[in-house]
């Protein structure tokens, strides 16, 4: 009987989360902020698809905890609800989710399902306040940079706020080239990759902190090159063809650092491992 009323109360869950879930989707399909965001329930339903057996060994008995859990997540979606914040909706879907887990299964299996979970969060947009705040910063931050790097090479060069000056043609740093939209879509794809590959809690924060800095440092040396390819080759260099391939291949290597420090983190996690294996026995 009790499997019975938890399917039910999923069902009038899934009805009462439509409205809001129809507009995630929307928010994913045209806020160029957003669009990380269609992925993250998929990434989350992979990591639980791949760690069933163990998700499925931490289940245990089920725990009246989880309808009070989910009832605060409900309460969080009527909050989101009045006040029209999806962010405060798409932290909602997380609670109620993590409240599902415990009803059903206990809190040892939300423990070990922690993170596709937890992974939820990262579905919700940044609200346009943090957006706001932020894209400023890290324009300042690509204009100086990139000036810097082209002075370097002995190109005549003056950088003032977001513009840059160059003897054939004058740059400047636009939102669109912030690189929040990269960072937000770089924390997702390392998340999942920290997930896969790390074995402690520690080292999966130390992978995800690492992608802020290095989408940030990204997007400034894309600027950099942009700027170099419109003194050496031309103005086409700062748009259409040539500018497109400069930001695939930036973001392309990007990912080789990642990685690079991803593997020496589980390599790391696994020596040690080791070494207090080798000690136990």
């Amino acid at each position: 009987m009790t499997r019975w009323v938890q399917l039910a109360a999923v069902l009038v869950l899934a009805a009462l989360y439509v409205p809001a879930m129809a507009e995630m989707v929307d928010v994913w399909q045209t806020d160029t902020y957003a669009g990380h965001g269609m992925f993250v329930p998929l990434f989350s339903a992979l990591i639980a698809w791949t760690e069933r057996e163990r998700l499925g060994a931490a289940a245990g008995q089920a725990s009246p905890i989880g309808i009070v859990i989910i009832l605060a997540g409900v309460g969080l979606l009527a909050l989101g609800t009045l006040g029209q914040n999806l962010l405060v909706k798409g932290l909602s879907v997380a609670v109620v989710v993590a409240g599902l887990v415990v009803w059903g299964f206990g809190t040892e299996c939300l423990k070990a399902a922690a993170f596709p979970v937890g992974f939820l969060l990262l579905m919700a947009p940044l609200p346009r306040a943090v957006v706001a705040a932020l894209t400023l910063k890290v324009q300042l931050f690509a204009a100086a940079f990139a000036a810097g790097a082209v002075r370097l090479l002995d190109v005549p060069v003056y950088q003032t706020g977001v513009t840059i000056e160059l003897p054939s043609m004058t740059l400047q740093v636009a939102e669109a080239c912030n690189g929040l939209r990269f960072l937000m879509a770089l924390l997702v794809l390392t998340a999942a990759f920290a997930q896969i590959t790390q074995r402690t809690f520690p080292r999966k924060i130390a992978l995800v902190a690492s992608a802020i800095p290095i989408a940030i440092l990204a997007n400034a040396t894309r600027v950099a090159v942009v700027a170099l390819g419109v003194h050496y080759v031309g103005p086409e260099a700062a748009s259409g063809t040539i500018h497109n391939w400069i930001g695939k291949g930036v973001w392309g290597l990007t990912l080789i650092p990642l990685i690079v420090l991803g593997l020496l983190l589980a390599r790391g996690g696994v020596s040690r491992v080791s070494r207090l294996e080798a000690k136990a026995a």
